[in-house]
């Protein structure tokens, strides 16, 4: 895992670019994307090294691992939701009512159909290794408030956010009384969930809704981070050190505004600092065949010689994984349904 630290310290490094005055394309879709592409990296790194850990394998970059992730924890997952917030009300503000009445097809049904696609997959795997699954488990990990060896919450999670975004600009003609309505919907998805699922679930669902508001007051707020840059950055700096330091319950409401400063910080950055690379671009881009199916090759390795394959050989594992992952990903628009 060492390695793929290294390795991907580097490619970030290479890419990083200083723009002098203001970097006019941070939002671009070339910059999300890429800094999307960085973070899906870390989540694979996040989901390939406890199949090593439970091997029995210790050395540095597990150690590194239990380090790094428990500073980025939830923040891996951050900036999609802010992302995916910002462009979705982007793309209200400019396509209006038309783009909300194809929410529930383009956007819903679409994730839906396409997750659903990689849960029958899970399930093939489960049934062909013998893992034991229940119709209940099945059927509830369609929607991915179950899982049956997938990722799941993230998709079940964003899912609710575009139907909340539809459900609040469908039925409120006026933008602000409707995001004002989109944000109360969101504000209370922490709260009802802390009820069945663990915090990790909800802890940085309220990103989404400070991208809507990042585009809705866009204006503003670039003429204000200009205009207080560095007071900004070193603030936000700052109040994550101060605030991780601190060792407070970072759950719940705590945690979705700490990850929001998050998300501001890594804007703020991007406003100066572009990322220029057409691999960590091209991550950013297939994300979702990245995130949900990244587990297949996992579990088929890790079940080779009964475990006795990654605890031989760990590195060739993660780079099996990686590569699968990757090969998946390229082959993914031949079964991509587009709705």
């Amino acid at each position: 895992m060492l390695i793929f630290y290294i390795l991907l310290l580097l490619l970030v490094v290479s890419a990083l670019r200083y723009k002098p005055g203001y970097n006019e394309e941070y939002l671009s879709h070339d910059t999300t994307n890429a800094v999307k592409g960085v973070f899906i990296i870390l989540v694979f790194i996040a989901h390939v090294v406890p199949y090593i850990v439970r091997s029995g394998v210790e050395d540095v970059g597990g150690r590194l691992f239990g380090i790094v992730h428990g500073c980025i924890g939830q923040w891996i997952v951050a900036m999609f939701l802010f992302y995916s917030g910002y462009g979705i009300m982007e793309s209200i503000k400019k396509k209006g009512d038309g783009y909300v009445r194809e929410m529930p097809k383009r956007r819903i049904l679409n994730t839906v159909v396409n997750f659903d696609i990689a849960v029958l997959v899970f399930i093939v795997v489960a049934l062909f290794l013998g893992t034991p699954l229940t119709v209940r488990q099945s059927l509830l990990s369609l929607v991915g408030w179950d899982a049956v060896g997938n990722s799941n919450w993230y998709i079940f999670i964003i899912l609710l956010c575009y139907a909340i975004t539809y459900i609040s600009f469908k039925y409120l003609k006026n933008h602000n009384k409707s995001l004002f309505l989109c944000s109360v919907l969101i504000f209370s998805i922490p709260v009802i969930l802390s009820f069945f699922k663990k915090d990790y679930w909800y802890n940085t669902v309220l990103c989404y809704g400070a991208g809507m508001f990042f585009s809705f007051y866009k204006g503003r707020i670039e003429r204000f981070a200009k205009l207080y840059y560095g007071v900004l950055l070193s603030l936000l700096l700052l109040l994550l050190v101060v605030v991780g330091s601190i060792r407070v319950s970072l759950v719940g409401l705590v945690y979705n505004l700490y990850s929001i400063l998050f998300c501001a910080t890594i804007v703020l950055l991007t406003m100066k600092i572009g990322l220029e690379s057409r691999m960590l671009v091209w991550c950013g881009q297939n994300l979702f065949p990245l995130y949900v199916y990244q587990r297949i090759p996992m579990i088929l390795l890790s079940s080779v010689d009964n475990g006795g394959f990654v605890f031989e050989y760990p590195l060739l594992f993660a780079v099996c994984c990686l590569l699968v992952s990757l090969l998946i990903a390229c082959l993914y628009r031949y079964w991509n349904v587009k709705l």
